[in-house]
């Protein structure tokens, strides 16, 4: 009988601390979202407001279009030193601003993007800041 209740009480031990583990990986969760169009509920906001049919989704396909058009050689200025580089990843993190990943397979570097939505739902991009890591 002591033998159980000992068992029962570690089992309970592990279940709290479970529990807690859950919690601080919630908070950690919405903390680490925070700054994305998804989950910021003032820029779904501001997008509803203002009528757009407007997606991250659709803002992110829009950015990855410009690697097969080549337009995307103008948001990144280290495409003229030659070598073609394409963007990777992109994250949105407001109704206005979003930063990417770019990389010609050797080097890799970083974008911070401003974007507009015009009447017609077509999406342009203006590069506001950019940098290489310096490693290889």
């Amino acid at each position: 009988m002591l033998d159980q209740q000992r068992r029962l009480e570690n089992k309970q031990e592990r279940i709290n601390d479970l529990k807690a583990s859950l919690k601080e990986e919630k908070r950690s969760f919405f903390e680490s979202t925070y700054f994305s169009l998804e989950t910021n509920s003032n820029s779904i906001k501001e997008l509803d407001l203002t009528k757009l049919n407007i997606d991250s989704k659709t803002i992110k396909e829009a950015l990855l279009e410009t690697n097969k058009s080549g337009t995307n050689q103008n948001l990144i200025p280290y495409s003229k030193k030659g070598g073609k580089f394409l963007i990777n990843k992109i994250h949105v993190i407001n109704q206005k601003w979003l930063i990417a990943d770019f990389s010609d397979g050797t080097n890799w570097g970083e974008l911070f993007i401003e974007f507009s939505v015009n009447d017609k739902n077509e999406i342009s991009f203006k590069l506001l800041d950019h940098f290489m890591y310096s490693f290889k």
